[in-house]
């Protein structure tokens, strides 16, 4: 039974003297998606998905859920359900960081690949910050877009669960958040640049990890220890940082310290600090250290020597996610885990080690 109780007051005539007196008044409430939700064990916009017959949804969540809104007598709010099939042609986006040139880029390409399907993008910064993409997630509920593409970060799954409309994760994922994301396997690429240094003479690399409590810092340490593993090197350097320039310019000395004689960075922000910090030692580039980055940017092109890559395909990255998205608006059959490789783009600054 779901009841509200209230209390209200009322005045009547007793014995010729006006008396106030509390009445009690129980009403009922109709079930909500909250309750369905409880009642069934799991998470709103599981719930949401399995009522509206969403693919991702296996059938017997589905079923689970139909058994749950039948026990409450739930029935969906046709006003709300109208009203969520108004389309507003807009989408949002919330990235970590306006200042980081890969997520510029992926903004970039999303806004793209959404005007030429017709629709605007609306875009938020969460800073990296939990709490604040949960704000800039309220905001773009309450501007009505069509659907969210969003970075996400640990501790935001709760609120990215509750979402009652199409959610699309990019660049990383969260394992307990059931919706598409689309994101890239850094296998590849860092297994081609670790035999690259292997083949050129280096059994001392170290890397420069991104945060661990995302899915790229922790998949992209996993896959540098095993291309380790595989090429037959012991226990590698590794500093665990973040993704801002000047983590890796702090990571880059200290391992500079043990000493190595090749650097991977795990991010282009921390490849733009490894090159400041090489650059301040005068450290010659192909000669002195054999530097890996992440992304290919032009500013890495034009670096003396150009600077070996891991390229993600940033670019393609973002529209993939719009694509996706876009399908789940068009009510189409989508994937709910897609991996795009990574390559190694080779140049100047991984030659043999020990050149003049």
């Amino acid at each position: 039974m779901f009841t509200v109780i209230g209390i209200t007051y009322c005045k009547r005539l007793h014995k010729g003297l006006m008396a106030e007196e509390e009445v009690v008044v129980v009403q009922k409430r109709a079930p909500t998606l909250k309750d369905v939700a409880a009642d069934a064990g799991l998470s709103i916009s599981t719930v949401s998905r399995a009522l509206a017959d969403h693919p991702a949804i296996s059938l017997h969540t589905k079923e689970i859920v139909q058994q749950a809104a039948q026990r409450l007598h739930y029935r969906p709010n046709a006003q709300a359900r109208a009203l969520r099939k108004s389309r507003t042609n807009t989408i949002g986006l919330v990235i970590p960081h306006l200042t980081n040139p890969y997520f510029a880029e992926l903004a970039a390409a999303v806004q793209q690949a959404a005007l030429e399907a017709g629709l605007y993008t609306l875009l938020g910064n969460s800073n990296d910050d939990p709490e604040q993409l949960a704000r800039a997630i309220g905001i773009l509920e309450g501007q009505r877009v069509d659907g969210i593409i969003a970075v996400p970060h640990a501790g935001s799954e709760a609120r990215l669960a509750e979402l009652d409309i199409p959610l699309v994760l990019v660049d990383r994922e969260l394992s307990d958040v059931p919706v598409t994301s689309v994101s890239t396997d850094p296998s590849e690429g860092l297994l081609a640049a670790v035999e690259l240094l292997v083949r050129n003479g280096h059994t001392s690399i170290g890397y420069l990890a991104g945060p661990l409590d995302t899915s790229t810092g922790s998949d992209r340490l996993q896959a540098f220890r095993t291309a380790c593993k595989r090429q037959g090197l012991e226990k590698q350097p590794v500093y665990l940082g973040g993704y801002q320039e000047f983590e890796g310019y702090v990571g880059t000395q200290q391992l500079l310290e043990t000493p190595v004689t090749a650097i991977i960075a795990g991010d282009s922000m921390m490849t733009i600090g490894a090159l400041r910090a090489c650059h301040e030692r005068k450290i010659r580039l192909g000669k002195d250290l054999a530097l890996v980055g992440f992304d290919d940017f032009a500013v890495f092109q034009l670096q003396n020597p150009p600077l070996t890559i891991i390229d993600q395909h940033v670019a393609e990255m973002g529209q993939r996610a719009f694509e996706e998205l876009y399908r789940i608006l068009q009510g189409e059959p989508v994937a709910t885990t897609i991996k795009l490789p990574t390559t190694l783009i080779v140049r100047g600054s991984t030659p043999v080690q020990g050149g003049n």
